[in-house]
């Protein structure tokens, strides 16, 4: 992606130079624009925009609004430069339609990662664009196949996502759909389905054959009654430390030669486990709480892999409100992650907690509720045309071919 064009539009000469250098130095092309207006006629031929500081009546938010207002630059992404860090600040820049906000001061690398992970987000959903003439008339999507489910605070919803995703996958697609609990040493998949485990993670790794071979893979997945097929998470601690990064980037390349959908629930603990399955998940779904404790963990996970990128762009927030009265605003929640909430849970104080202990999920449980509507919707979203589109873009896999496991090993 180094060949992409970026527009910056600043008031502010030294923000100028410290921007078009950081990005020039990484091969992007940059133009930099003082007047507003020049600036609006010129972003049709680029790729992104960076919006900083501006003198005069019309602020960054107002171009960005126009921007935003525009048909034929809604396939432009926006990044607003915040001149400070004030929650005020960044809720105006994403109230004006900001694709991400980025506050001062900031480090050449953090501007960097935001950038390409706005590229890869845009560039994926333009690439899902309806093709026409495709044999039988109709349109073609391209379509996720491993969708990873993640967060790094445990509590939070992840297995109730994943599972209920698995389900809704399976009553589209029998025997088409798997979901692999990769929460190795406390994962909860098969309590939430009411299954009991007779063969795990534990004893795929175990076998190189079925590593490899999608066929021999399929005979460990136990069945459950919705048609979705399951990979336990191994019975005991001392059986998870079996599961090595090795065996399940193995996994997951074998798995989808066999699967339609891939679920993955990764839990909370980020390991060298972990970032394989970001690495290769085509998507990832990460729940938060409207809670300060949840989303600084979230936080920080974003500033630790913003110097990857790849995982920002192809990640799908879901608001999981567990709380009866409001704690904090959307908005305030968005402000916080520096982005948009893709999806959110409704608050329930009785039917999440059921569907756990009697290990039937919500979809099946309580078809007709909100919370059975959502998190169908979610599921299609992740895993339909909206999605973003499988695969790592070959100049991206270029710039950051050390992989995720690799910068957690640095680390």
């Amino acid at each position: 992606m180094p060949a992409s064009a970026i527009l910056v539009l600043s008031a502010d000469p030294a923000s100028i130079e410290t921007i078009t250098t950081a990005l020039s130095s990484v091969g992007y092309s940059v133009t930099s624009e003082t007047d507003p207006d020049a600036a609006f006629r010129a972003a049709p031929s680029h790729q992104l925009v960076v919006l900083d500081k501006l003198d005069g009546e019309r602020s960054a938010a107002d171009i960005c609004r126009e921007i935003r207002g525009t048909a034929s630059m809604a396939a432009i992404p926006v990044l607003c430069v915040a001149q400070s860090d004030t929650v005020e600040e960044r809720i105006a820049f994403l109230e004006a339609g900001a694709d991400d906000v980025m506050a001062r001061p900031f480090d050449g690398r953090e501007l960097e990662a935001r950038v390409e992970a706005l590229l890869v987000r845009f560039q994926r959903s333009h690439a899902l664009a309806p093709a026409e003439g495709v044999a039988g008339g109709g349109p073609a999507h391209r379509r996720n196949r491993i969708v990873a489910v993640f967060s790094p605070k445990g509590g939070v919803g992840t297995t109730t996502v994943a599972t209920n995703m698995g389900v809704v996958q399976a009553r589209q697609r029998p025997d088409r759909a798997v979901l692999i609990d990769l929460d190795v040493q406390f994962g909860q998949v098969a309590t939430h389905l009411n299954m009991e485990v007779r063969q795990s993670l534990a004893e795929i790794v175990r076998d190189d054959t079925a590593l490899r071979e999608p066929e021999i893979l399929r005979t460990y997945a136990m069945r459950h009654d919705s048609g979705l097929h399951v990979m336990a998470a191994p019975p005991s601690p001392e059986l998870a430390e079996l599961v090595e990064p090795k065996h399940v980037a193995q996994l997951l390349d074998t798995v989808v030669e066999s699967y339609e959908s891939v679920i993955v629930d990764a839990g909370s603990s980020l390991s060298e486990l972990t970032m394989v399955v970001l690495d290769k998940a085509d998507a990832v779904v990460l729940p938060v709480h409207p809670e300060m404790a949840a989303l600084k963990a979230v936080h920080s996970l974003l500033d630790y892999l913003n110097e990857i990128g790849s995982v920002v762009g192809k990640t799908t927030f879901v608001l999981n409100n567990m709380f009866a009265r409001e704690i904090l605003r959307m908005r305030d929640v968005e402000s916080a992650l520096g982005t948009k909430v893709g999806a959110e849970l409704p608050y329930d104080p009785f039917l999440y907690l059921k569907a756990v202990n009697e290990g039937v999920p919500i979809v099946i449980g309580a078809p007709r509720s909100a919370a059975a509507d959502r998190l169908s919707r979610l599921t299609e979203t992740v895993f339909g045309a909206r999605a973003a589109a499988p695969g790592t873009p070959p100049a991206q896999a270029d710039r950051k071919s050390r992989g995720l496991a690799g910068i957690l090993r640095r680390g």
